[in-house]
């Protein structure tokens, strides 16, 4: 690609180093992606950089375990806000491919918030305002607040499944926090760093009540490297689909998704308005027990209703 177009400007020059940029930008959140799917890390150039300007290199591995895609929505969006920033035919200065930068970290940040709220998590970590606020300022220990922060974002990252916290990052963490010279893997840290954590936990379940450390916490934690399913009852499907229930079921949807972007719009969360709305439909009637365990998965529930919004407001917009 050497002529300009309305995706680059200055494809010669831009798209190698700008796609060299990102691919390093997103290396950590990439290999956390490899990690997850068990396939290695990933070795492989940038597509479009200056070791494969075409993009043509075999990445299967890449693809399948979505390395590549990561890769280019980081990548689509820093480049286009660079382009529009710097509106230049000729190559671009240096400050151009600084801003790139800033706008790709930016652009990470943000898809890995919407990552962790997509799993359960809360989007920031890291605020100093709301409900976690309110619980790092209770920690006497600032050690123990750090601990709390890391907890938080590690439930809800990508990552292989698994059931317990990571004690020999925890006990590498606190070495490096106060110059200690723990074992990792030796009984004294893991028995330590654990004890840590179990108080940590016991001061989010006093401030923040058990519901807040269940959904936030705990929830996410059991479903890392897991998509969350709803078990249907095979007696809740019915035995044939006739054009008259085909349609009683799109009149039915059509009002419980208008309620939904109602409720939305009103400012309340997703997957409380799709149950709301979902049940207001139901009305006092039994509801169907296909509804009764999907309600119960919160997870699956808030994926679906953000899901919803996201492509009914899409719509709506291009109406």
């Amino acid at each position: 690609m050497s002529k300009s177009s309305s995706f680059c400007t200055a494809p010669a020059t831009c798209l190698p180093r700008s796609a060299n940029i990102v691919w390093g930008v997103t290396r950590q959140a990439r290999r956390a992606l490899h990690e997850a799917g068990r396939s290695g890390p990933c070795h492989r150039p940038a597509p479009f950089g200056t070791v494969d300007p075409t993009a043509s290199r075999p990445r299967e591995v890449c693809e399948s375990v979505g390395c590549v895609d990561l890769f280019m929505d980081v990548w689509i969006l820093a480049h286009s806000a660079t382009h529009a920033r710097f509106r230049t035919l000729g190559p671009l200065p240096d400050s151009a491919f600084a801003y790139l930068t800033s706008s790709a970290r930016s652009q990470l940040a943000e898809l890995n918030r919407r990552g962790r709220v997509a799993r359960g998590g809360v989007a920031r970590p890291q605020r100093r305002d709301g409900t976690v606020g309110r619980i790092a300022i209770t920690y006497e220990d600032p050690w123990t607040a750090d601990v709390f922060r890391f907890l938080l974002g590690y439930a809800a990252a990508p990552g292989p499944a698994t059931a317990a916290w990571p004690l020999d990052t925890l006990v590498c963490r606190k070495n490096a926090w106060d110059g200690g010279d723990r074992v990792p893997g030796s009984r004294a840290a893991h028995d330590e760093l654990r004890a840590d954590v179990e108080s940590c936990l016991a001061v989010v379940r006093r401030v923040a009540g058990v519901r807040w450390l269940h959904d936030c916490i705990l929830l996410p934690l059991a479903n890392r490297g897991t998509r969350p399913s709803v078990p249907v009852d095979d007696d809740a499907r019915p035995d044939r689909a006739t054009e008259e229930d085909a349609d009683g079921l799109d009149a039915a949807a059509t009002v419980i998704l208008q309620d939904l972007l109602a409720r939305t719009a009103a400012g309340v969360g997703a997957g409380t308005a799709l149950r709301a709305a979902v049940e207001a439909w139901l009305g006092d009637g039994p509801p169907p027990r296909a509804w009764a365990a999907t309600r119960g998965d919160d997870i699956a529930l808030r994926r679906l209703a953000k899901r919803l919004v996201s492509d009914l407001s899409q719509q709506k917009e291009a109406a």
